[in-house]
């Protein structure tokens, strides 16, 4: 400290600076920096770890609840569709797998009919022909009839006679064959009448199974929704499991701040709770 005279007046003391040497920093006169807050100390120190754990769920989970709207959008998507071709459906509500059974009656029809061409043509392959060509026709005209009930017309009876020509001739032709293999008259008689009835069943099996089952749409839309449906709960159950490892990821800071906040800041019980639960409240309900 130096004493500068004023004329006139008393001495005035002045305080002596330092003198700086060039390229020397400024020694910091002012205020000492402040340690900022709790919560800032804390997530800086030992709350980074647990802080970056709640951080890295909630984008996995941000990310699981846009898979989810998207699933919910697609099963919504895929339910107005499956209700749209229902309730344009002019037959039954059976599954469609049971159209497979068409096949298998057409070639009962097949092998029943070669039976009837067998021994009337001179030409194995011929009689195949014929028999192929007669389960078709057969096929064809179960097909358009049930095509009409489903236009919801009337079934002719000049169709329905038609029909029944058509099995009774076929059947003619088995007693015939089977006559002229060998088999005496008794005999012919019951295979053929056995043939006739199960071309008869066999005629009258597809027409029902037309009418009264779902089309081959109808069977693809309903798996799409069962897709869409199971993909829907799957992302929620992801969703779900994401949601309490958040809920327990966030309690464990909650508790982990509030030690902290006892032990190293020395705060109140109350007021260290309160600050705890702020802190989950903003890493969790303010990142949603």
């Amino acid at each position: 400290m130096s004493i500068n005279s004023v004329p006139g007046g008393p001495p005035s003391p002045v305080t002596a600076l330092p003198r700086v040497q060039a390229g020397e920093p400024v020694p910091d006169t002012g205020n000492p920096p402040s340690r900022g807050s709790p919560e800032g100390r804390y997530l800086l120190g030992s709350g980074k770890s647990v802080s970056r754990q709640v951080s890295e769920l909630r984008a996995r989970q941000a990310d699981e609840a846009v898979k989810v709207a998207g699933a919910q959008g697609a099963a919504l998507r895929a339910e107005s569709v499956d209700q749209e071709r229902k309730e344009n459906h002019r037959g039954g509500d059976r599954t469609w797998l049971l159209r497979w059974l068409i096949p298998i009656a057409i070639t009962a029809e097949a092998v029943t009919a070669y039976v009837a061409m067998e021994a009337l043509v001179a030409s194995q392959s011929l009689a195949i022909a014929l028999a192929v060509l007669a389960a078709l026709t057969g096929a064809g005209m179960a097909c358009t009839l049930a095509n009409r009930r489903l236009n919801q017309l009337p079934v002719p009876n000049a169709a329905r006679v038609l029909e029944g020509i058509f099995v009774v001739v076929l059947t003619a032709l088995r007693y015939e064959s089977l006559h002229i293999q060998g088999a005496d008259a008794l005999t012919a008689a019951g295979g053929a009448a056995l043939a006739g009835l199960i071309s008869a069943l066999g005629l009258l099996g597809i027409e029902e199974i037309v009418v009264e089952t779902r089309t081959f749409s109808m069977f693809l839309s309903t798996l799409r929704l069962a897709w869409k449906r199971w993909r829907r709960a799957t992302a929620e159950t992801r969703l779900a499991r994401i949601q309490a490892k958040v809920e327990t990821a966030a309690y464990k800071l909650q508790q982990h701040f509030l030690d902290f906040l006892l032990k190293s800041e020395g705060l109140p019980l109350d007021e260290a709770r309160t600050r705890a639960s702020s802190l989950k409240a903003a890493r969790t309900d303010s990142e949603a």
